[in-house]
């Protein structure tokens, strides 16, 4: 049986796992006598290096030695401290409420508080959710290579591209509160503490539907609500494919020739806008019959994808690609602003854009090797021609918005092209990757 309590040992997994992602809690949260611990343990283990490398081998084992010393003193810290937030989370009168951020142009988002106990609370509830329900979210690559695959061959086929209108907020608070209760799985405290974020959220928004963005748990209870409707859709006729990703969703059909016809638009609609309050976006949604002439043509999880005669070509969405050049022109922009009162610093902070833009990188302190990049965020990609107009793109920012020829000689050597096709690869921490990407935000 799950343990679900809101107790030390819990958050302590927690803890743990959030550093392993590369979420620096004792950072997040402010807990300064456990950071200063950590700091002792890097220092001491700098040392030992060091001397090490020098030849002294006595000092650079007791260097490792006080290293492991300080490193169970923080064990030992890191349980008080969450042994102090675990009470704090029991008591009787402990409550989460939700801030509202409004986005020009965007959804509202939500955030908590910067408190440990609201944010150890919501990430054992999402935890919880996650564990007794069994949910999680596709794997974008799986899911494009298996479409790639199925498209791979001349047989006939339907093919449906539609996407759920304001998904989030369309999610109706009666249908999830309905399904927790009565399934009896989660403890009176997850489901107390689920109610409290739905309230705070109709009191923030004025609406008894949708579920917060920004806070973790809203996207475990948004797979939850769509499970049915996932079900209903794969019991379609004629169905070989189906993959939704949050609210993106692609179905495949293989008519019958020998059946009566299908309109399986219909049949998709539906199967979401009868089995529930959610409703598809009509202005995104595309159907089209495969044949042997036509090439067809739709945007999937950040590709385009055209399909003709059994063959595939897949390049970036032009979403995708204007995102990658105005985050090229940004980091040449705010060098010249920098620069102007700091050269170094934005010499330094342009040539690390310019590596993490035309390469690859793994997510600081993920021991889950998630790999990001010109490549590995697109590595299904088959025509390159965006790939050579970010290098022009390049090329012409570096000799208009540069005067120093060294600075112009250091970035010429970096291409979006060989970022791709030779996978180049740049290693970055937790603190240089949170400057880079201030500026595109």
């Amino acid at each position: 049986m799950l343990d679900q309590s809101f107790s030390a040992n819990n958050f302590r997994t927690i803890f743990d796992i959030a550093n392993r992602n590369g979420v620096f809690v004792e950072d997040k949260l402010s807990l300064t006598t456990i950071r200063a611990y950590t700091d002792k343990i890097k220092n001491y283990g700098k040392l030992a290096k060091q001397n090490k490398k020098s030849g002294n081998f006595i000092l650079s084992k007791f260097f490792n030695e006080v290293k492991e010393e300080v490193r169970e003193q923080r064990n030992i810290e890191i349980d008080n401290v969450l042994e102090s937030i675990s009470v704090n989370v029991s008591k009787k009168d402990f409550c989460v409420s939700l801030k509202q951020i409004s986005i020009p142009g965007g959804k509202d988002l939500y955030t908590i508080d910067n408190k440990p106990e609201l944010f150890f609370a919501i990430k054992q509830v999402q935890y919880n959710v996650s564990r007794l329900y069994n949910v999680k979210q596709s794997n974008r690559n799986s899911v494009v290579e298996q479409l790639i695959c199925l498209l791979q061959n001349e047989f006939p086929k339907t093919i449906i591209r539609t996407d759920i209108s304001s998904f989030y907020e369309s999610i109706d608070h009666t249908v999830i509160l309905k399904k927790i209760n009565q399934d009896n799985l989660l403890s009176p405290k997850s489901r107390k503490i689920i109610h409290q974020i739905l309230r705070s959220y109709k009191d923030l928004s004025g609406s008894d539907k949708g579920l917060p963005r920004g806070i973790g748990v809203s996207a475990y209870l948004a797979e939850l609500y769509m499970r049915k409707i996932d079900r209903i859709i794969k019991q379609q006729d004629d169905i070989i494919y189906y993959a939704r990703y949050v609210d993106d969703i692609v179905v495949i059909f293989t008519p019958n020739i020998n059946g009566p016809k299908i309109n399986y638009l219909d049949q998709v609609k539906y199967a979401i806008e009868d089995n529930s309050q959610v409703l598809i976006n009509s202005s995104k949604t595309l159907m089209r019959e495969i044949n042997d002439e036509e090439e067809y043509n739709f945007e999937f999880l950040g590709y385009n994808f055209s399909v003709k005669k059994g063959v595939i070509k897949t390049k970036l969405t032009e979403k995708k690609y204007e995102k990658l050049k105005w985050r090229l022109n940004t980091a040449f922009e705010n060098y010249n602003n920098l620069s102007v009162v700091d050269e170094k610093t934005a010499r330094k902070l342009l040539v690390w854009r310019i590596r993490f833009l035309t390469g690859n990188t793994k997510l600081a302190n993920n021991k889950s090797n998630i790999l990001i990049g010109i490549y590995y965020s697109n590595s299904f990609l088959s025509e390159k021609k965006q790939i050579g107009d970010l290098d022009g793109l390049l090329k012409k920012n570096i000799h208009t918005k540069l005067t120093s020829v060294s600075l112009k000689r250091r970035l010429c050597k970096y291409s979006f092209k060989d970022g791709f096709e030779g996978k180049r690869f740049s290693e970055f921490n937790g603190k240089q990757l949170k400057e880079i990407m201030k500026i595109w935000k």
